[in-house]
């Protein structure tokens, strides 16, 4: 199941991501370390994509953000063309500066993406209120989707969070799913997770609710295929 949990003061405007992708202060993208978890990210995902290796389709990188992503990609599968989007027109301008020569950035949305072999999107449908729509924008634009979300976030969820998943999130478009330890959130973060987890875990006894396990150090990867 699927929990919106945060739609209320929604912050992933444009506007946010366009200063955070482009500005140097101290919530910047990049002073945050967002490349290194870009590509954190993708190597855990790219192990896991159920493709050959000599695969020469069309991957597209939605929410792509400062592109760091397609050359790992490109490392397993350097036969495949790559398409990078982002609603952030910040962030496509970087792309195209940064990995213009490896791959066609464009500013685009769910639903103005050209279609493609492969869409991989990887960290951003937790951002997202309209979650269901885009997913199905998506695959109507693929053979196959992969989702990576964190898996199972409890509340408080990360600032920039409005939804959490599980592995049955997506049954009803027939999903496989893999759920993986992950290294792609900053130490600070994992800590904080873990430190409100065990807070909870000491009362939930006394309500007879299950112990909870998971938190910002697991990711879940979604594979879903398009049956039309």
């Amino acid at each position: 199941m699927l929990q919106n949990l945060s739609n209320i003061g929604n912050i992933n405007s444009k506007e946010y991501w366009d200063d955070r992708f482009s500005s140097n202060t101290r919530k910047s993208w990049r002073a945050n370390a967002g490349e290194n978890q870009t590509k954190l990210f993708a190597y855990e995902i790219v192990k896991r994509l159920k493709m050959n290796a000599d695969f020469d389709g069309t991957i597209l990188d939605f929410g792509c953000a400062l592109g760091d992503a397609i050359p790992i990609y490109k490392e397993y599968y350097p036969k495949a063309k790559f398409i990078g989007t982002d609603f952030s027109t910040a962030a496509i301008e970087i792309c195209i500066q940064k990995f213009g020569d490896i791959a066609t950035f464009l500013a685009k949305d769910a639903a103005s993406i050209p279609a493609v072999d492969v869409i991989i999107m990887s960290n951003v449908l937790e951002h997202l209120p309209n979650h269901k729509e885009v997913v199905e924008k998506l695959l109507s634009k693929c053979k196959d989707l992969y989702i990576a979300v964190p898996y199972d976030e409890q509340e408080p969820l990360h600032e920039e969070h409005v939804n959490s998943y599980k592995r049955h999130t997506f049954d009803y478009l027939n999903a496989d799913n893999e759920v993986y330890l992950c290294r792609g959130y900053k130490f600070s973060q994992i800590v904080k997770s873990y430190i409100y987890i065990e807070l909870k875990n000491i009362l939930r006894p006394l309500f007879k609710i299950p112990l909870y396990k998971g938190g910002l150090n697991k990711q879940i990867l979604f594979h879903i295929k398009n049956q039309k």
